[in-house]
């Protein structure tokens, strides 16, 4: 056997070893709590499962989808009309930056003290032809609708199946 040959199989076998440790790290951590064989492998196991943040339960991908959440504001301007506006409706879904954004989104709503004022300010000024007085930062929660529901022909963003808080009031500058 050759050098080169050796070499290749050393590289063969390595990765093999890899490719078994890496799957006993993907299938330990779902495994029972009370199986002793489980837990002596989590044990060997830990460093790596914790380094590649692989300890969770199977079902984080399913049975339960929480329902969603959307960002929206409304626009009052000088006479007292009010616009409303649902920013993720601009943004291509194909674009990366769609993802970035819907976070941001998500940000504005959990944390508006935080991130509200600088927003609503930007909205001010995006919208300075309609003369805005007031932005009202809205969070819209979706309630349950069922299989049902869809076939009597309903959408899950009735008003029926939602809930709209206004997590932040901000007055536009020179209003």
């Amino acid at each position: 056997m050759t050098s080169k040959q050796l070499g290749e199989r050393l590289t063969y076998v390595a990765m093999s070893v890899f490719v078994a440790w890496h799957t006993l790290a993907i299938v330990v951590p779902p495994g029972p709590d009370n199986s002793v064989v489980v837990q002596s492998l989590r044990g060997l196991l830990h460093p790596y499962i914790t380094l590649f943040r692989l300890d969770h339960k199977w079902d984080f991908y399913a049975p339960n989808v929480g329902r969603g959440h959307q960002f929206r504001y409304v626009v009052e301007d000088a006479a007292g009309t009010r616009h409303a506006f649902v920013p993720t409706d601009e943004l291509n879904w194909h674009h990366p930056n769609y993802w970035w954004f819907r976070a941001w989104y998500g940000s504005i709503i959990s944390s508006p003290d935080n991130h509200g004022e600088a927003y609503a300010v930007t909205l001010c000024r995006k919208h300075a032809s309609l003369k805005p007085t007031t932005i009202d930062l809205l969070k819209l929660e979706e309630l349950e609708f069922s299989p049902a529901d869809h076939l009597r022909g309903k959408h899950p963003l009735d008003s029926e199946f939602v809930v709209v808080s206004t997590v932040k009031q901000v007055r536009c500058p020179g209003s």
